[in-house]
């Protein structure tokens, strides 16, 4: 499908953005999610089939993830800032 990137990305930042795009999935905000996200229609269906279809999650047991869930979560179509970048935790040191 072309290059992709593994970007790292802190535990926050990943429940911030489920958190965000989630809370706007819930409300069906279409002009907020299109402007929030990367999405190119032609790859991941029209954002009205997104909303729709969309299975809302427990946005407060998101903060229980662990580290591999939040990345397989942020790579998915609207929570993902691209769809080349994988998305990894950054680990604490």
């Amino acid at each position: 499908m072309g290059i992709e990137s593994t970007r790292y990305i802190t535990r926050e930042h990943a429940i911030e953005r489920i958190i965000e795009i989630g809370s706007l999935l819930t409300l069906g905000s279409y002009v907020e999610i299109e402007s929030n996200s990367f999405e190119d229609d032609s790859y991941c269906g029209t954002l009205k089939e997104f909303v729709e279809y969309w299975e809302p999650i427990d946005l407060i047991a998101v903060h229980t993830w662990t580290n591999k869930m939040l990345e397989d979560y942020m790579d998915t179509p609207f929570f993902r800032h691209s769809m080349f970048e994988n998305y990894l935790i950054k680990r604490e040191s």
